[in-house]
């Protein structure tokens, strides 16, 4: 039997449920694996006692076992003094797979866990590392950090990212990577994420306190600039101003739902002050819930929004398709590998809130037109947990039979 590392500093917890639950199901789907052993490894950075982030830190995992944990390092804010944080967060993960000895890690983010490739690599370790995309753009404008994490791709032996143009702009830095690095996309419980019946999308917009006299349209998306809700709002203003809109908004009006983390500073203020002049545009902000408590909005929903100006491969249009709402979304990242033809929504070019406006009048006026069992279709079919099961069971399998070849 294969013992898996899987490593992470983002994972949901007791304390922040919605926070990295994209891991949650990556840590279902290894688990999953037949003749597979899972240790969860989080490192969390110390903290100052009594502090929000030393309450935070202290949160019990969620929903894992016995073994899994955290293990406490020393960093730094705002990626300073990188070799500082290279060194303690390497010596704690040392200090712990000493007494694990995993056959293979699977390390999910490039900074601050990719950090330490460079001595688990030394130790003998075969290395997956996944590649979500702020870990790779955010931290190349550091330049001293930048030297260390491309030296960690170098010496990895197998990259995953979540998306081609993540994959093509890795490359474009450091083409010799070509030979161990691909795409694998995000992956969802399609048996959490169901098409509701009408009885089941009743009862999920009386306990939101939802008024089915309305039409309700869903945004999942943290309040900040790459996320386009002040496109969005724009969006809706040109609506207001429409008489087809005006006509159709007349028997059951349109109010949009954004769920999300609003980061504190001015792109927030900014959206707030929007919302303040202008009582009237449709849309609320509501704080981040819980997935058992976020799927009864996707129940009670009509179709989903994703204003975004850039994007990775996001989750939320992988559940909120699972659940059979038609999409109106940006052409960025991985959207329209989701959103592939007229049967499943409308794709606009970013940042252009007219054509928004239009691609949410088309949408909400075809509501009927939408097929609930064919939008959600194809990702069962192509990005269920059972298909991320398979796909790292191979991947694991393959690397730790070539390094035990290699070795002999």
């Amino acid at each position: 039997m294969l013992k898996i590392g899987l490593i992470t500093h983002l994972f949901p917890s007791k304390h922040d449920p919605h926070r990295g639950k994209f891991m949650y199901d990556q840590y279902r789907a290894i688990r999953a694996i037949p003749d597979m052993n899972l240790r969860l490894i989080v490192p969390t950075p110390r903290a100052v006692p009594g502090t929000q982030r030393w309450k935070t830190n202290r949160s019990p995992l969620h929903q894992v076992a016995p073994t899994d944990e955290r293990i406490l390092y020393t960093s730094l804010p705002n990626r300073s003094k990188p070799l500082f944080i290279q060194k303690n967060i390497s010596n704690a993960l040392i200090k712990k797979l000493t007494l694990e000895k995993p056959d293979l890690l699977h390390i999910h983010w490039l900074y601050p866990n990719g950090l330490a490739i460079p001595k688990l690599k030394k130790l003998g370790y075969p290395i997956v590392l996944t590649v979500h995309g702020s870990d790779w753009y955010k931290s190349l404008s550091y330049l001293d950090l930048k030297p260390l994490l491309f030296d960690a791709l170098k010496q990895v032996d197998c990259i995953l990212c979540s998306g081609p143009k993540l994959k093509n702009d890795i490359l474009e830095e450091i083409p010799e990577l070509e030979s161990k690095i691909e795409v694998i996309y995000n992956f969802i419980d399609t048996q959490i994420y169901t098409v509701p019946s009408a009885f089941e999308s009743l009862r999920a917009m009386e306990r939101l306190k939802w008024k089915d006299q309305q039409n309700h349209a869903l945004c999942v998306a943290n309040v900040r600039h790459e996320k386009g809700i002040d496109i969005l709002i724009d969006a809706l203003k040109h609506l207001q101003k429409n008489n087809e809109f005006k006509e159709l908004n007349q028997g059951q009006p349109l109010l949009v739902h954004v769920i999300g983390i609003k980061e504190a500073g001015k792109y927030l203020d900014s959206i707030q002050k929007k919302l303040d002049e202008d009582p009237s545009i449709p849309i609320i902000l509501y704080d981040p819930v819980s997935p058992d408590d976020l799927k009864g909005y996707y129940q009670a929903a009509d179709f989903f929004i994703l204003p975004s100006r850039s994007e990775g491969f996001n989750v939320s249009l992988l559940e909120a398709s699972s659940c059979g709402l038609p999409i109106v979304a940006t052409k960025v990242g991985g959207n329209d590998l989701v959103v592939r033809t007229h049967h499943t929504g409308k794709l606009v070019k970013p940042g252009d809130s007219e054509a928004l406006a239009q691609a949410i009048l088309h949408v909400y006026s075809h509501l009927d037109t939408y097929k609930k069992e064919t939008i959600r279709k194809r990702i069962v079919n192509s990005y269920d947990l059972n298909v991320l099961t398979e796909k790292l069971q191979s991947l694991y399998s393959r690397l730790v039979r070539e390094f035990r070849q290699a070795k002999n």
